[in-house]
C-alpha cells in the first residue's frame, strides 16, 4: 500500500500554532442587522495600491455568511489585555457581544472599543481555499489608538 502524499496533520497543526500572528476580530451586521463577529489569525495586508486586506474564514463561519461582495466590515487588531474578548468572539456563542465593550462605529458597524487599530473595509472578492474562504477587503478608513497589539 502506498502512503498518501502530504504532511502529518498533527505536526502541521502544531507548526501552524507556533507561527506568530496578530489576533484580529472581524465584525459586521448579519442580514437582520444584528452584530456578528469572528476571531481570526489568518489576516494580512494584501495591497497598498489600492489599499486592501485579506481575511480567511472557516467555511462554516456565521460571520462569513454576512460578508457578501460589497458588504461593510470592521477589522479589529486586538490590544494587550483583550484576550477575553478574542476568546469570546472565537466561540460559537450566539450572544458574542454580551459582556464585550463595543459602540456603533462607521456605517453602523459594531466596533469593539480599546483596540490597537480598527480598519473599515468593504468586501471585494471571496475565494475558496480548501476548508476556508479568503475574503478581500477594500480599505475605506483606518483608526489607530496607539495601544500595544495583542
Amino acid at each position: 500500500m502506498i502512503a498518501p502524499y502530504g504532511p502529518d496533520m498533527a505536526a502541521f497543526k502544531a507548526a501552524m500554532s507556533d507561527m506568530p500572528a496578530s489576533v484580529n476580530v472581524i465584525t459586521c451586521l448579519d442580514w437582520e442587522g444584528r452584530p456578528v463577529g469572528s476571531t481570526l489569525s489568518a489576516v494580512s495586508s494584501l495591497s497598498l495600491s489600492p489599499p486592501m486586506m485579506l481575511a480567511c474564514f472557516d467555511v462554516g463561519s456565521n460571520t462569513l455568511k454576512a460578508l457578501l461582495p460589497g458588504a461593510d466590515f470592521l477589522l479589529h487588531i486586538m490590544s494587550e489585555g483583550q484576550e477575553s474578548v478574542a476568546y469570546k468572539m472565537a466561540s460559537k456563542d450566539h450572544e458574542k457581544f454580551n459582556d464585550v465593550e463595543w459602540v456603533t462605529g462607521p456605517r453602523d458597524l459594531p466596533q469593539i472599543t480599546n483596540c490597537a487599530a480598527v480598519i473599515q473595509c468593504s468586501v471585494g472578492k471571496r475565494v475558496t481555499g480548501g476548508d476556508h474562504v479568503i475574503v478581500t477587503g477594500n480599505v475605506r478608513h483606518v483608526m489607530r489608538s496607539g495601544a500595544v497589539p495583542l
